[in-house]
């Protein structure tokens, strides 16, 4: 594919209420000697359902990124863009007779030849609004003037600027990404090196596809070297979604199954085909000893840099280097304090790990060959797709998907994904062990955390920032995996994991090819995690933290806490307003300076009570008292029986028991004919006898 176009294909996929999905213009034609209409080869039958995504009708945009196999070489993959919009039929000003719903559903499709998604992405955008304001979908001129425009752009650039890492880049959300997925962030870029079988799922499609384009984009040159191969398998058996290849051109693979990938490798490395003598690459051995080179400027540079740090790594780690290399029981392996126990800050570590991400990738043989020998990297995949995933030729994957099928097919994987809510689900039990973060990992997930949340341009934080960090990362996992397996810096990693990682194919097609790890770049470095160190508060807080995030028992307690604090807050808001309400009716001031209708109602009641219970009282004593009374004695002057009501007010509000003894003293009084005391200290007054 080196001769061919960056842009392949430019085309039109709409959906048809009765056909369905399907191509409605493609140019150049997808199949030669057609008009381009209907009409996907037999490999690519399936190409509609990739660019129109299951589930787009519930929103009015999305981007998709897919990988095709390609048509005419089993070693190379194409990638494919596609730009979805959904328009409400009155904005279509020419309407055609299959134009039977209230909405417009196409997308605005592009084929490429290289992995760049982000870049293509951002003027297929325009591309496709100017397409759909035009309203009438048969005026295409635009996109073949598009198809013409990309190619003259990308064709113009020198073979530098195409082949280098950053027109990759474009587009990818690396510091939202990190924002949102913190800590984990580390455990996919872990489960990747595994190569398991992963399916992330998700709608709207595209933050599926970002997620696994940046995971990806964290592995050095993965995406600019290491993606020929991503849809590229060949299966047990005749497969729809897969194109088949005659004899003639499966030949070339059947002689050895290294050599074709080992020769494909410059397709891509544009700017160093002038460097590397093919011979030599496919030769294995005489490959890495020229990508090695011993006078490299980037461990010089490191040297200088931090020249005490190296010349004490270099001493402490280099007999452990050598016994690891000869295959020696590890037992003549110096274990050097300062790899292990490190008293530094967090910080002055980062400082010397600069020298990890200083070395080029190209001098340890980067990329490792993730997605290679029938491990699938496809960011979405749609229902059609489903059989692919269990052909024994395909040892694992990486895919994206919308369809909820795929989340019920828990069989089809190790770990799923969910995109939308940030969930890592590990059906798998030795998975679960082996991707489990140690306490190194963590304290170094947890720098970069930081230093994204303040971010400063070009420096610390920024997107190519976060990935020296974990470029870094990866040398010193690559140079501690060459220690002998149980020692201390095996165990900075995970023990489990750096066992299920030295067993996998890319591991070992590394070690092919760098003769058992003889990386000269690697010489200089000492072995162990850089974020090695002793146990601190801060680390047991990273643990539990990471602990409640990603466990399922943690996701439980989680919401339990939550659900409980909603109800506890909400009756304790209840609660409080009718406390409130209690306690207002009884201190507010009256309206006006008088009682309100409420209290003056009640005072009104009080009263009627009070004055039934002496009248009463009065009456029976005046009975008894006329009865038995013979003579008439001067009476004292006592005062009016509505004096005597006043009297049992002002004692209202004393005791109940008070109330009564005044009641009763006042009709004995009246019995007697003799004066009443209201009161204590109170004035006397003259009570009327009765006649």
């Amino acid at each position: 594919m080196q001769n061919q176009k960056p842009v392949l294909h430019i085309l039109v996929v709409g959906f048809h209420h009765k056909k369905g999905c399907q191509v409605e213009f493609s140019y150049p034609p997808l199949v030669p000697g057609t008009e381009g209409k209907s009409e996907c080869p037999s490999g690519w039958k399936y190409l509609p359902t990739l660019a129109l995504p299951d589930g787009s009708h519930n929103f009015s945009n999305d981007f998709v990124c897919f990988n095709l196999p390609s048509l005419t070489d089993p070693e190379q993959s194409v990638y494919g863009i596609s730009c979805y919009r959904q328009i409400a039929l009155e904005e279509v000003r020419i309407r055609t007779a299959d134009l039977t719903r209230s909405t417009v559903q196409k997308s605005v499709c592009t084929l490429l030849s290289l992995p760049i998604y982000g870049y293509v992405e951002v003027k297929l955008s325009l591309i496709a609004q100017a397409f759909f304001e035009q309203g009438d979908f048969s005026a295409t001129d635009i996109l073949v003037k598009a198809y013409e425009q990309l190619n003259a752009c990308l064709v113009s650039l020198e073979p530098q600027e195409i082949g280098s890492t950053r027109l990759h880049f474009v587009g990818v959300p690396l510091r939202d990404l990190l924002l949102k997925w913190r800590h984990k962030i580390l455990i996919l870029f872990k489960l990747l090196l595994l190569q398991k079988r992963v399916v992330c799922f998700g709608s709207p499609v595209h933050p599926t596809c970002a997620l696994i384009l940046g995971i990806a984009s964290l592995h050095p040159e993965l995406i600019s070297k290491g993606f020929q191969q991503v849809a590229c398998v060949k299966t047990s058996r005749p497969m729809s979604p897969m194109p088949t290849f005659s004899a003639q051109v499966e030949e070339p693979a059947g002689d050895g199954s290294t050599s074709p990938c080992k020769i494909a490798l410059p397709t891509i490395r544009t700017e160093h085909q002038d460097a590397i003598d093919p011979a030599a690459i496919s030769a294995g051995r005489e490959a890495a000893d020229e990508l090695n080179d011993p006078d490299a400027h980037s461990i010089a540079s490191a040297k200088e840099a931090h020249p005490d740090e190296t010349t004490t790594a270099t001493s402490s780690s280099s007999p452990s280097f050598g016994s690891s290399v000869e295959g020696n029981s590890g037992s003549q392996r110096p274990v050097p304090p300062t790899t292990l126990v490190r008293e530094t800050s967090v910080d002055t570590i980062a400082s010397n790990f600069s020298s990890l991400y200083a070395i080029d990738p190209s001098e340890w043989g980067a990329p490792l060959r993730i997605f290679h020998e029938g491990v699938l990297c496809l960011p979405y995949i749609s229902l059609p797709y489903m059989d692919l995933l269990t052909d024994p030729s395909v040892k694992g994957y990486l895919i994206g998907a919308s369809n909820v099928l795929f989340q019920h097919k828990r069989q089809l994987a190790d770990v799923m994904i969910d995109v939308e809510t940030a969930v890592i689900d590990v059906l798998d039990v030795d998975t679960k062990r082996e991707i489990q973060l140690s306490t190194e990992d963590l304290r170094f997930v947890d720098f970069v955390v930081r230093h994204v949340q303040t971010p400063k341009e070009d420096a610390e934080g920024s997107e190519a920032w976060i990935r020296d960090q974990l470029y870094g990362y990866m040398v010193a996992l690559l140079k501690t995996s060459l220690n002998a397996d149980g020692s201390k810096e095996i165990e900075h990693f995970n023990a489990h994991f750096m066992g299920a990682f030295k067993a996998t194919r890319c591991y070992g097609d590394w070690l092919e090819r760098t003769a058992g790890g003889a990386v000269s770049a690697f010489e200089g470095l000492g072995g162990g995690h850089p974020f090695a160190g002793t146990l601190s508060v801060a680390d047991m807080k990273l643990r539990i933290a990471q602990t409640m995030q990603n466990s399922e028992s943690g996701r439980k307690l989680n919401q339990a806490v939550t659900n409980t604090s909603r109800a506890v807050g909400g009756a304790l808001t209840t609660a409080k307003g009718a406390f409130s309400s209690w306690w207002t009716s009884f201190t507010a001031p009256p309206q006006g300076g008088h009682m309100t209708q409420g209290a003056e109602q009640q005072q009104q009641q009080d009263k009627l009570s009070d004055q039934y219970t002496v009248d009463e009282g009065n009456d029976a004593r005046t009975e008894d008292c006329d009865n038995s009374r013979g003579n008439n004695e001067v009476a004292t002057p006592t005062t009016p029986q509505h004096e005597v009501i006043q009297t049992a007010e002002l004692v209202a509000d004393t005791t109940i028991s008070n109330s009564v003894v005044e009641i009763g003293r006042e009709a004995e009084l009246l019995d007697r004919g003799t004066a009443v005391t209201a009161g204590a200290g109170t004035e006397q007054s003259n009570i009327p006898r009765r006649t």
